[in-house]
């Protein structure tokens, strides 16, 4: 069931190994003097010296008692706080390093994961994986197993034919009842996938919910949500089944261990051979026995829990990181070149080729086309969020692989059709990730957008702490805000992705004024839905059927009278 490979790479996935063995091996020999001695102090203390009225021999004792309880207090405090620092510890690396891997992944490959889905596992997956060895295990093989051992050893002291009877009884149970456990843990799986899949449709339909709304989808919704958690019901019914059978029939078998001491141990006494102390603490540690045995049984549970959530840990963790074996740097962008590229997602599906671009000056390019033609796809290549399947792209004659990624996108500003809007005021959301940048540069900016007036009349002005859901700013002032940011990182690049799609004509106006003054000196992508916002650009390009069909001017392309003149008479 648990896979050594991943096992090794669990217990090396953060640097509290050694602090684990540490707090295991204190684990082991912690409860050992409570273990060999206590019971059997006690007994003595019940049975001999208070019968016979010695009382220096029961206070001698009772002292002895008094300090072993001591130092297993001594040690289980220590260890416990121990063992939570370090799981706590584990869990901040855990966060770490999930979060490391998807700051640095692939685009390609984090689109294939729900942001539901990275969440849970930076809050309650890592938590979980956190504790998997540190309690887990150690909770298995340093405690559990080694209590049944020593009580085993000193029952196998006081009475050696009743204790190998019991042990006996006690391994015969584990073998009977082992296809319960086996079957349980299959059902265990099936539960945790079943719940995997509840929660990615969840998500799902979080993410989903305007649409969902719009398009009434409300009931058909709850139908599918029903049928996945009336599944979910039936796996843990047939758990809690099997569990209970499996409690049931181990309860009757140490039931059975206890009439066998019983019997025997009753039979030694009227012999003459047994004493009764021995007998009742034979008793006490059989349901000793009991209890670590089900605690084993628990442990297990968890243990299953804990590996799958560091496998999903794992599934992040080994995302393939972009690639950077660039080593030049990028002071400024004077041109750059499409050569030949391809493009594909999947390595089978063709999305763009035969691009071939030269633009070797600052100027402004419109990239218009149907929906799903490319043109998105076109613009993300320059930052390389995805890798070519063909071709070149050149960056002052040089292939841009040879740029550093973080030279590359430094001279790269990128505005979104969606506005990226943080949760901290609205000066540090326009200064986000830049550096050097003055207040009166904000407010210039902002003044050109037709931004400062609205921000002014807001409570704290440019302090003012907004984000993505607030009612303070309306999604075109959220998208100019955008677009200040993208002009004050001040890059040689400059791509706005359909950024006035979703604006008003006031703002859609604002946006066009601004280009005229803002975007000069640059080499400016524009993706246009509307084609009355582009005309004044230098080159237009008009992709079709994945690759470039048509390149000119405004003036030009209508001339031409072909697929570009056609898409703007029908706007």
């Amino acid at each position: 069931m648990l896979n050594k490979h991943y096992l090794k790479e669990m217990i090396n996935f953060t640097t509290n190994k050694k602090k684990t063995i540490k707090i295991a091996s204190i684990l082991f020999v912690s409860s050992l003097p409570y273990l060999l001695f206590y019971q059997v102090i006690l007994s003595l203390v019940v049975d001999k010296y208070m019968p016979n009225q010695d009382l220096k021999m029961v206070c001698i004792l009772s002292v002895f008692l008094l300090i072993i309880i001591a130092i297993r207090f001594a040690f289980d405090y220590y260890t416990e706080t121990r063992r939570k620092t370090c799981y706590y510890d584990n869990d901040k690396q855990i966060k770490n390093k999930i979060f490391s891997a998807i700051q640095y992944a692939n685009i390609d490959e984090l689109d294939k994961i729900q942001t539901g889905n990275l969440f849970e596992l930076t809050t309650n997956q890592s938590f979980n994986a956190s504790q998997l060895f540190v309690w887990n295990f150690t909770g298995i093989f340093f405690v559990r197993f080694r209590s049944i051992l020593m009580i085993s050893i000193i029952m196998l002291f006081l009475n050696f034919k009743i204790s190998l009877i019991i042990i006996g009884i006690f391994i015969l149970s584990y073998i009977i009842l082992l296809p319960f456990y086996n079957t349980n843990m299959k059902n265990y799986q099936q539960s945790l996938k079943t719940l995997l899949h509840l929660q990615d449709k969840i998500n799902e339909y979080i993410e989903s919910y305007s649409t969902t709304k719009t398009l009434r989808l409300e009931e058909i919704n709850m139908d599918e949500i029903n049928v996945i958690l009336t599944k979910s019901k039936e796996k843990y019914l047939k758990i809690n089944k099997v569990l209970a059978l499996h409690t049931s029939l181990f309860a009757i078998l140490t039931f059975f261990a206890v009439i066998f001491t019983l019997i025997i141990g009753g039979n030694e006494i009227v012999l003459g051979i047994g004493v009764a102390s021995t007998i009742m603490l034979l008793v006490d540690y059989i349901n000793d026995i009991n209890n670590h045995m089900q605690g084993l049984f628990q442990h297990a549970h968890g243990v299953m829990n804990k590996y799958n959530a560091f496998l999903r840990i794992f599934k992040v963790i080994e995302l393939l990181q972009e690639t950077d074996d660039g080593t030049e740097n990028l002071d400024k962008v004077k041109s750059i070149e499409f050569d030949n590229v391809k493009m594909s997602y999947d390595g089978v599906n063709i999305v763009l080729e035969n691009i071939n671009l030269k633009i070797d000056k600052a100027m402004t390019v419109a990239i218009v086309g149907k929906s799903g033609s490319g043109k998105t796809t076109l613009v993300n290549l320059i930052p390389r969020f995805y890798e070519l399947l063909d071709g070149k792209i050149l960056i002052n004659n040089v292939d841009y692989k040879n740029y550093k990624l973080s030279e590359l996108r430094k001279n790269i500003s990128y505005v979104f059709q969606e506005p990226v809007i943080l949760n901290m005021s609205i000066k540090d959301n326009l200064i986000y990730g830049l550096e050097n940048i003055s207040f009166e540069e904000i407010k210039n900016i902002c003044k050109k957008l037709g931004l400062d007036n609205k921000i002014l009349s807001l409570p704290n002005g440019y302090d003012t702490i907004i984000n993505a859901k607030t009612d303070l700013l309306s999604f075109g002032e959220k998208q100019l805000l955008n677009y200040a940011r993208a002009i004050l990182k001040n890059g040689d690049i400059v791509i706005l992705d359909e950024v006035t799609s979703n604006l008003d004509l006031k703002f859609e106006q604002n946006i066009i004024d601004a280009n005229k003054t803002l975007l000069k000196g640059k080499i400016a992508f524009i993706i246009a839905h509307r084609l009355n916002t582009i005309k004044e650009a230098d080159l237009i390009i008009f992709i079709e059927d994945k690759h470039i069909e048509e390149m000119g001017t405004h003036e030009e392309l209508l001339k031409l009278n072909e697929k570009y003149s056609k898409l703007f008479m029908t706007k």
